[in-house]
């Protein structure tokens, strides 16, 4: 297996694109010839299972690029060869990543003639590491920021026109996040998969066609949300009521309960809060709902579902069974499983087979547990 970095940047043309749906494989490919697979030529050089393409926008319409490519290190010559490149690239790492720069530049040139919109690409970086998700993994890990890459009006984001036609050969996967405080407008073609403020399309399974992949989100304003204007009510409300008990207390301890030298009752505001009988206030202990409020555990609605079976494999002591999991959070068989499979597609989950059982292990858990450990945490 050949697995030059010259040869992984001569692929990132395959995002070049012009006046109309255009994929090209390489330099020699012609503008505006889709090819049927625009990856043929970085597999059959350097055997990458999977091409995983992540854009995440940014509100002034800046994108942030990591291509990565990750090849399986089943055999001593795959784990040779990698090894090898990873050497490489952390000895001279310019040297890789110049000609992936390049290549980058020209489509991004490309772009922004194709959209009318002004385009650069800095911030070049190249990295490699290695990945055990059931199985071991070399991954390099390609990084630029694409300025101008999505549209900005008004209080939308529009993004998609700068790869329109882009072509996801099997084995790639396209996700596109949006900023936070964004809400999804609208998406062309519907996504195969969905997250929080993301969408992701996989090669197989969805062939852009022209105007598309299209993605519109709308900025949400910059007011506090619902929930942080809910919290900030508790916590005033409890402070409030604190404050008001500190201050009778206070006052009575300082004017006393008794008549004073000249004989009078002290002021009626200084008598010590009533505490029972008919038309009284409450003691401060009734009010736990409001102290308490602000000290609980985070409501699992408020949870992404990564989060809650993430937050739950780790109260567990980092390993579980995927079974379990689905008792725990009252699921389906089919809806744990999708979560599960882009948990691990993000490498924040892993999963291996103990009997007929499958078995999710946080990536840090297997230092701390032997193998088949995770029995006595189901």
């Amino acid at each position: 297996m050949n697995v030059r970095a010259d040869v992984l940047a001569v692929v990132v043309a395959v995002l070049l694109v012009a006046t109309g749906p255009v994929v090209a494989v390489t330099g020699a490919a012609a503008v505006g010839q889709r090819q049927s697979s625009p990856f043929a030529v970085q597999q059959d050089r350097i055997d990458a299972d999977e091409v995983r393409m992540d854009v995440t926008l940014r509100p002034n319409g800046t994108a942030e690029w990591t291509l990565e490519f990750w090849v399986r290190l089943d055999d001593e010559k795959s784990t040779t060869a990698f090894e090898s490149l990873q050497e490489e690239i952390r000895n001279e790492p310019e040297n890789h990543t110049q000609s992936f720069a390049d290549r980058m530049n020209e489509t991004v040139a490309t772009a922004s003639t194709a959209t009318g919109r002004e385009m650069t690409a800095n911030g070049f970086d190249v990295t490699t590491a290695r990945q055990s998700l059931a199985r071991e993994y070399g991954v390099v890990r390609y990084t630029f920021r694409w300025d101008g890459f999505a549209a900005v009006e008004g209080d939308d984001l529009r993004a998609g026109d700068a790869i329109e036609g882009l072509y996801l050969d099997d084995g790639t996967r396209l996700l596109l996040t949006w900023p936070d405080g964004y809400e999804r407008a609208s998406v062309t073609p519907e996504p195969n998969d969905e997250r929080d403020r993301a969408v992701i399309w996989r090669g197989g399974e969805t062939d852009f066609v022209s105007g598309e992949p299209r993605v519109v989100v709308t900025d949400g304003g910059a007011g506090p949300s619902t929930a942080a204007m809910a919290t900030a009510a508790v916590i005033i409300g409890g402070i409030a009521v604190a404050g008001a008990w500190w201050y009778r207390t206070r006052r009575s301890a300082t004017a006393g309960t008794t008549r004073g030298d000249d004989g009078r009752e002290p002021d009626a505001d200084s008598e010590p809060a009533p505490t029972g009988g008919s038309g009284t206030a409450p003691p401060a202990a009734t009010n736990d709902e409001t102290s308490t409020g602000t000290t609980d555990a985070p409501d699992t609605d408020l949870l992404s579902n990564e989060e809650q079976v993430l937050r739950l494999i780790e109260e567990r002591g980092g390993r579980m069974k995927q079974q379990a999991v689905v008792e725990e959070l009252g699921w389906t068989d089919a809806k744990t499983s999708k979560v599960v499979s882009g948990l691990r597609e993000d490498g924040r989950l892993e999963s291996f087979r103990l009997g007929r059982e499958n078995v999710l292990s946080l990536p840090e858990a297997d230092d701390e547990h032997p193998e088949g450990s995770s029995e006595g945490h189901t």
